[in-house]
């Protein structure tokens, strides 16, 4: 099961006032005591019914902003504990995202270190981890988080190195806050590092990128030369929804798409112009669509979680929103060549 942005947030963690994020903070408060935990109660009665091998949380587990790092650190834990409460005969995995290290006025590694990253290692079943790039086989698949936020290793080097261990596999599953490929109108081009090079190294065997960042589901595919991959970015979990469960029990609750590559295209370009860095921007997003062949659908946003279903011929995603127990729509992210 993978799950998105959780921002997990509490007044306690906040006994000092913060003016310049305070609007931000008591929203994702206010969001941890309701819609939230609606979400994670409903995502762990469908892992109670379907069992996954294991649960993946994809970055900012935690709002951050803290005032000091043991407020941070005991955020971090909290958070895991919550996690455990609703998933508690499964494995809990996480990647790390930018609020996971975003200090007041300031980024650190530190909390997500000291706290986040023995959490990861222990459901990993190994004794430490020296930043978030870790990897790990389950049967014929590999699975590879990778940590944006880190500095001790770039994520392409921690990737090569993976892959040369690992040569012979069904897929490839790549774990990352930050999406690879272009992924929504309102984060426009916050990419993982290195990205296209990336891309170019994944597109050689069947690779699917789960992200999250965006606040939204989108999926994203490329075909190139060098071959294909698709990419499966995830919304939060807790968004406050609009969707009355009056109006989901008589009009259903579908997934509206908003965008296609073309339009999405024309939306960023139109959104940057004029600006002082347009032109920078303009020639790394022709350097993108000079890439391969996209194919997108950018749903409208909404909250959920996404439970995939891999075997020999495919991997199939189902997309589950809001609390529904019934998933709105089946994707089919990667065909074993």
């Amino acid at each position: 099961m993978i799950l998105g942005d959780i921002h997990y947030a509490a007044a306690e963690y906040y006994p000092v006032p913060y003016p310049r994020k305070q609007k931000s903070i008591n929203k994702y408060v206010q969001m941890g005591q309701f819609h939230s935990r609606d979400l994670l109660r409903a995502a762990g009665q469908c892992a109670a019914a379907e069992f996954p091998e294991f649960i993946v949380q994809l970055g900012d587990m935690t709002h951050g902003e803290c005032s000091s790092r043991e407020n941070h650190e005991k955020m971090f834990r909290d958070a895991f504990r919550l996690l455990k409460q609703y998933f508690p005969r499964f494995p809990v995995y996480a990647v790390k995202g930018n609020h996971d290290v975003r200090q007041r006025a300031e980024e650190s590694p530190v909390p997500a270190r000291n706290a986040l990253l023995p959490l990861i290692a222990s459901e990993l079943g190994v004794r430490e981890l020296r930043n978030g790039n870790y990897a790990f086989r389950k049967g014929k698949d590999l699975w590879m988080a990778i940590d944006c936020f880190s500095g001790d290793e770039r994520c392409l080097d921690f990737i090569r190195k993976t892959f040369s261990s690992h040569p012979d596999t069904r897929y490839v599953f790549l774990l990352t806050h930050y999406p690879l490929l272009p992924a929504a109108v309102n984060r426009l081009l916050c990419l993982v590092p290195d990205s296209m090079a990336i891309a170019g190294l994944l597109e050689k065997c069947n690779a699917v990128i789960l992200a999250a960042h965006t606040h939204s589901f989108s999926f994203v595919s490329r075909e190139s030369a060098g071959g294909k991959l698709a990419q499966i970015v995830f919304t939060r979990m807790g968004n406050s929804w609009y969707n009355s469960h009056l109006i989901r029990k008589w009009f259903g609750n579908p997934l509206k798409i908003n965008y296609t590559w073309r339009t999405y295209i024309e939306r960023l370009k139109k959104r940057r112009s004029g600006r002082k860095d347009s032109a920078g921007f303009l020639e790394e997003l022709s350097g993108i669509e000079r890439s391969g062949k996209f194919s997108t659908a950018f749903f409208a946003r909404k909250s959920g979680f996404v439970m995939p279903t891999v075997n020999d011929r495919r991997v199939e995603v189902r997309i589950y929103i809001d609390d529904s127990s019934q998933a709105a729509q089946t994707l089919i992210a990667a065909e074993n060549r």
